[in-house]
């Protein structure tokens, strides 16, 4: 049958306009293309989203550090009548954090100040530093000081 003739109905056919046809569904081929070009755009955001989080979850990790030092030493130093600080600062994992912790022990009143203080700045990529600061103080006041392990014999 050709455009515009008698059909087998007996009805006469005529050609559709070309805007009035069902849209045809895209090409497998035109799909793979907007796949690629959506995956260009999300994939450097998530990337950027990945290394912030790690970078964040790392300083975190040194304030967390840091606390548990200023914590620690301060425990130990008013601890004992021989002071336990230098074991305590070694459970701190990074050098840099167990140098910039300072203890100061008054026994007239019973007090230990532990404190830290890091100001730190690191060059980055694109001239960018990196600054990190930290402060903490920690006052401990302390019921008895530890004369360590009973001496004689026990019964």
């Amino acid at each position: 049958m050709g455009a515009g003739g008698i059909g087998s109905t007996g009805v006469e056919t005529f050609p559709t306009h070309p805007s009035t046809q069902a849209p045809r569904p895209p090409s497998s081929h035109a799909q793979k293309g907007q796949t690629m070009a959506e995956f260009a755009i999300v994939m450097p955001v998530l990337i950027l989203l990945l290394f912030g989080m790690t970078l964040a979850a790392f300083y975190a990790f040194r304030a967390a550090s840091a606390d548990w030092g200023v914590f620690i030493t301060g425990v130990a130093t008013g601890a004992y009548n021989t002071p336990a600080t230098e074991q305590a600062r070694k459970t701190v994992l990074w050098s840099d954090i167990q140098g910039s912790i300072s203890t100061t022990q008054r026994t007239s009143d019973r007090r230990v100040r532990s404190q830290i203080t890091i100001e730190d700045s690191k060059p980055w990529v694109y001239g960018i530093n990196l600054v990190e600061a930290h402060r903490g103080t920690a006052f401990f006041y302390l019921w008895r000081f530890y004369p360590g392990p009973p001496t004689g014999e026990f019964e």
